[in-house]
């Protein structure tokens, strides 16, 4: 047996083990200041990476794991006030929000974590002062549908896409640019937060409709039009930090020929088979 020398052992004692996690969370969108939060579970600040980590209240569940590759999962249990998660008492998140779990030893220097979980916020949930986030992992991608492009009537391409296949470049996008179709307008809210009015929304060169399916966009918030008749455009859901000012305004498309062909007058860029038959011949009743 090999006998531990007395300085190993006084060494060894004296080592203080202090685990902590660090919780960095951002939205996936461009990356102006404020999209990024970074908080740790420990008592005090840690800098990682150049950025600092600060103290919050945050736990979590067990991440769990599965062999036959379905999505892993993870809760946390956080403060209510910690920000973004008291954006959500309203309504749950609408953007992609991502979320990186790390441990790490504070006595350890340089200081090296290991990273625990990635994945996205999928729902979040509140009992008195605490936070329930549930959070799914990256597998969650591996359930989107494959392929992408389908052999149907309305348009594969979603409005201002373009994409590289073969090394040559496709998509709505090379006739028509997002940047082209900005309309900035003042606006104003009424109490749900969701229906915006502008006298720019009902110029003649936007008819009624026009922005239906369209976007609203203020500052790293996007938000889907459901409705334009005259100068007023309602939203799927409210914005967190929107009471009234300058929005970014975007047309919708329906993927129709017809609206390809009238509203953008980009067929040329469209990827539809208007042609083909609506009925299966085979089990056609004469």
């Amino acid at each position: 047996m090999k006998t531990v020398s007395s300085r190993f052992k006084t060494k060894e004692t004296k080592v203080k083990k202090r685990p902590t996690e660090l919780y960095h969370i951002w939205r996936d969108l461009p990356s102006p200041n404020g999209t990024h939060w970074r908080y740790t579970s420990g008592d005090v600040a840690v800098t990682y990476a150049g950025l600092p980590y600060v103290p919050a209240t945050l736990n979590r569940s067990l991440v769990i794991y599965d062999s036959t590759m379905q999505v892993s999962k993870m809760t946390i249990y956080a403060g209510y006030l910690e920000v973004p998660i008291v954006q959500f008492i309203a309504m749950n998140p609408v953007e992609q929000v991502w979320i990186q779990v790390m441990r790490a030893h504070r006595d350890i220097f340089p200081l090296q974590v290991d990273v625990i979980f990635v994945g996205q916020i999928k729902a979040v949930s509140f009992k008195g002062l605490q936070a329930n986030v549930e959070c799914v992992g990256f597998e969650h991608f591996l359930s989107m549908p494959i392929p992408t492009l389908r052999y149907q009537v309305t348009c594969n391409w979603k409005l201002f896409e373009t994409r590289v296949i073969g090394g040559f470049t496709f998509g709505c996008g090379i006739g028509v640019t997002k940047i082209s179709k900005k309309v900035t307008a003042a606006v104003t809210l009424d109490s749900t937060g969701r229906i915006l009015t502008s006298a720019t929304f009902g110029l003649p060169a936007y008819g009624d409709g026009y922005f239906t399916l369209g976007t609203i966009e203020f500052g790293d918030e996007k938000r889907t039009i459901v409705s334009h008749v005259g100068n007023v455009v309602t939203m799927a859901y409210k914005m967190r930090d929107l009471v009234a000012g300058n929005v970014d305004a975007y047309p919708g498309c329906d993927g129709r020929p017809e609206t390809c062909k009238d509203k953008f007058n980009n067929v040329v860029n469209s990827l539809w088979f208007a042609f083909i038959p609506q009925e299966n011949p085979a089990i056609r009743i004469s």
